[in-house]
């Protein structure tokens, strides 16, 4: 019986830290991860623009998709600072007001993405077939990871 019962203390206590709540990042912590985030996208932006490899007529549309591009990342970004704000404030919205900022959140992200299908449609159209055959595994890497 106290075998069991040390196993199971020892299990708990392996298993607790992995069961805790993740900590709030601090200020400083999302300042890094906002900087690695803009290295990042910088990159993918230069890795897509260099893969389409764009003629002169081609590369005058690319700036309009670049700005719809980092428009959409910057109001995303702002999106998860407000709702870090949010969390730190320590109130905890209703589920009606839950459903409410999901749908604010989903509404935002179709108008930004929008944005986004206007700018790339002229650069889009103008892409030979090889390059439009590669135009979509590049627009792949601005796919936020934890999304599916």
């Amino acid at each position: 019986m106290r075998k069991r019962f040390l196993a199971c203390l020892a299990i708990a206590a392996l298993a607790g830290p992995a069961l805790a709540l993740p900590a709030v990042p601090t200020a400083a912590e999302i300042q890094a991860i906002q900087s690695r985030q803009a290295i990042l996208l910088d990159a993918h932006l230069a890795g897509m623009k260099a893969g389409l490899k764009l003629d002169e007529s081609q590369a005058k549309l690319w700036p309009a998709f670049e700005s719809a591009i980092r428009a959409a990342a910057k109001a995303r970004a702002n999106r998860w600072s407000e709702t870090r704000a949010r969390m730190e404030t320590g109130d905890r919205p209703s589920p009606i007001e839950r459903m409410s900022l999901m749908a604010d959140h989903l509404d935002n992200s179709a108008a930004e993405l929008r944005k986004v299908v206007e700018a790339a449609k002229p650069l889009y159209d103008s892409l030979t077939e090889p390059q439009k055959l590669a135009f979509g595994p590049l627009m792949r890497e601005f796919k936020p990871a934890n999304r599916r």
